[in-house]
């Protein structure tokens, strides 16, 4: 059984290139159909405010959608993986975002200094 934080949320690590981030998943449907998926693998592109890529689609509850993001977050919603860097101001316009987790605190500023293209492992924190 993965570990657990008093919150109930699943310690989890995003590892590109020898660069290990810290994170945790939530305890949404999404989120817990994803921790499934561990260890999962996909190629991500970088734009203004993520790191995203098409992936397979999972079962989503949509009551707990959401109107935007906090920078941080991480996504899986519309068909698409995303990690949020950037943007929040502006991303309360964005409908049906479904966020599964969130990069740990102090860690953000790693994420935003990757390159165009990254390739990451999300995996159960040891």
């Amino acid at each position: 059984m993965p570990p657990h934080t008093a919150d109930g949320s699943t310690p989890i690590t995003l590892t590109t290139d020898g660069t290990v981030i810290p994170a945790t998943l939530n305890e949404t449907l999404t989120a817990q159909r994803f921790k499934n998926e561990l260890p999962f693998t996909i190629t991500l592109q970088r734009y203004s405010h993520d790191y995203c890529a098409s992936a397979a689609p999972l079962e989503t509850d949509k009551t707990e959608q959401q109107s935007g993001w906090t920078n941080g977050d991480i996504g899986y919603f519309d068909g698409w993986f995303t990690i949020l860097f950037d943007g929040e101001k502006r991303s309360k316009d964005t409908t049906g975002v479904m966020i599964i987790g969130r990069v740990n605190d102090g860690r953000l500023d790693r994420i935003r200094k990757l390159g165009s293209s990254i390739t990451v492992t999300v995996d159960l924190a040891q």
